[in-house]
């Protein structure tokens, strides 16, 4: 079964799923800086990023665990709230 969740991130709220019938545009209008991520990693990737001292940023790129890429996007750890 395909996820057609619609995931986003803003600095100000993080990571959210919105809601079935809103769409990207409509959320833009309250929280302009808001960009569609995919699916987030598991568990298990995360704990082996923070084993390894890397991780992936929301657009892909090759981070620390605290860090952001050039960018300006977090890694995964900072948008979930792990870090």
């Amino acid at each position: 079964m395909k996820d057609t969740k619609i995931r986003v991130y803003t600095k100000e709220r993080g990571i959210r799923c919105l809601k079935e019938g809103i769409t990207l545009e409509q959320y833009r209008v309250k929280y302009p800086d808001a960009i569609r991520v995919k699916k987030p990693p598991s568990m298990k990737t995360l704990e082996k990023w923070s084993n390894d001292g890397v991780a992936k940023s929301l657009d892909g790129c090759r981070v620390e665990p605290d860090g952001e890429c050039a960018h300006g996007l977090p890694s995964w750890m900072i948008a979930l709230g792990i870090i």
